[in-house]
């Protein structure tokens, strides 16, 4: 995340309050853009049309933004990820030329299952007429295409371009799926939705086209990329199904209603988790922010000094002072999150009193936000693997917060309405626990891990790809 870095470093270094609390801000908007504005949105949405459209029609408009959130992003995460390791592999070289090509392909690739499972949903399974069934197919396309997009920010140095657009975006969406939705119910809401993502999307891609104004090119390494890291394509899939798959289970129980378009929801389930995983945006905001300003420098000394065959006991300097800086950033995140997560808990009826939110959600509601708080630490320890691209660590703990996901809410399901949560808390516990274990033993061997193990030392993927293709 070259840009972002850049940026996030400089902020930090100015002494006063606004630097930090700006670096935050810009580190909020890269880890969890989308998520912020689609729930805004729907607020907003919810609040300023109800008295139009009426509670079914908006609904059945929540209903396909689940869906399409939802299912786009577990669609995109594996592409995501390998998108992100060529991008990365070309930052690393210093050759940025081949990224404006990765962007344009990456978006390619994604466009026929995109639209392929978006045409089953709203074409065959779902119930609604034409124009409402294709809003809603382009939207799922462009919540995917936004998921990729996202990968690219974080290499932009011209930030406040990037907040800009965002504000815009969120601006726009509000005003055209309100007024649209006044008028035209459930197909205006989706159409005037589809607008503003669709002015975020084109802005955001102007952005990364300027900051990488070079030749269009078939990023043919691709192919290469998938067969070498098909850990990085199952680890992005059971990672992020795994946070939302107790969600689609969820939809079969008997809590569950079938809108009238079709689609199957339990909302006393659904809005309670949705609403849970703000409570982790500080906490993936601070890690941004200290994985580019504090991690970053001391992982890539590390690195050079590995490969320019340094000797041992500055490689081993080197480690230790990387030990050092997660073991200080760990244990900021859980203090932070930590006592935001048991401050949450604590006052839940007073928020869902504000909210007017149903009180049956407020034991969902709190095992979420517990839940939430361990599954952000997984996904902290993940993006450490990923660093040091131990993919098979990677598919470990993401598979078996997958199945554990399963597995627990199949059973609390089966318990009954006052279990409901448990299956995805217990889940995100186990699944951290297993994690920091296998983080811990993978540190303890670091350089071991790195000379033996890894693909530092070895070869760029490029190189074997060049050499694969002559041969």
């Amino acid at each position: 995340m070259a840009g972002i870095g850049f940026l996030l470093r400089k902020l930090a270094t100015q002494d006063n309050l606004s630097g930090i609390i700006r670096a935050f801000f810009h580190s909020a908007v890269v880890a969890v853009g989308p998520w912020i504005m689609i729930i805004l949105a729907l607020g907003s949405v919810h609040f300023f049309t109800i008295d139009y459209t009426g509670f079914r029609e908006l609904q059945e408009f929540q209903a396909i933004i689940l869906y399409n959130f939802l299912f786009s992003f577990i669609l995109s995460a594996p592409l995501y990820m390998i998108s992100a390791r060529y991008v990365a592999d070309c930052l690393f070289r210093r050759d940025a030329f081949p990224i404006p090509g990765i962007l344009i392909t990456s978006l390619t690739f994604l466009l026929l299952p995109s639209f392929a499972i978006a045409l089953f949903l709203y074409g065959f399974y779902a119930t609604m007429s034409g124009y409402c069934a294709l809003f809603s197919i382009i939207n799922f396309v462009l919540l995917s295409q936004i998921w990729i997009i996202m990968l690219y920010l974080g290499c932009i140095r011209n930030f406040r371009a990037i907040t800009l657009s965002w504000a815009g975006g969120m601006i726009l969406t509000l005003y055209f799926t309100i007024g649209l939705g006044r008028s035209y119910g459930t197909t205006g809401m989706m159409l005037g939705l589809n607008i503003g993502l669709a002015l975020l999307l084109f802005s955001l891609l102007s952005n990364i086209m300027a900051e990488y104004p070079y030749r269009l090119r078939k990023a043919k390494e691709f192919h290469y990329y998938f067969r070498q890291y098909s850990g990085l394509f199952w680890s992005g899939f059971f990672l992020f199904s795994g946070m939302w798959v107790d969600k689609v289970l969820m939809w079969f129980s008997p809590e569950a209603t079938m809108h009238a378009n079709g689609l199957v929801t339990c909302h006393i389930y659904d809005g309670a988790m949705f609403l849970s995983y703000l409570s982790i945006i500080p906490v993936l905001s601070l890690f941004i922010f200290s994985l580019e300003t504090n991690f970053y420098e001391s992982y890539i000394l590390y690195l050079q000094h590995i490969e320019r065959n340094t000797p041992l006991s500055l490689i081993e300097q080197t480690k230790n002072e990387i030990i050092k800086k997660i073991g200080e950033n760990g244990r900021s995140f859980l203090i932070l999150q930590g006592t935001i997560t048991l401050l949450i808990i604590a006052i839940t009826p007073e928020i869902f009193q504000w909210m007017k939110a149903d009180f049956a959600q407020v034991s969902i509601f709190r095992l979420g936000t517990l839940g939430a708080f361990f599954g952000a630490l997984n996904l902290i320890i993940v993006i450490f693997f990923s660093y040091f691209d131990s993919q098979n660590n990677m598919m470990i703990v993401s598979s078996l917060m997958f199945f554990s996901n399963v597995v627990f809410t199949l059973i609390s399901q089966q318990l009954g309405f006052s279990f409901y949560g448990y299956g995805y808390c217990l889940s995100m516990i186990l699944t951290f626990f297993v994690a920091a274990t296998l983080f811990i033993r993978f540190l303890n061997k670091l350089t071991y891990n790195i000379f033996i193990t890894n693909v530092v030392k070895h070869r760029s993927v490029k190189e074997r790809f060049l050499e694969n293709k002559s041969g």
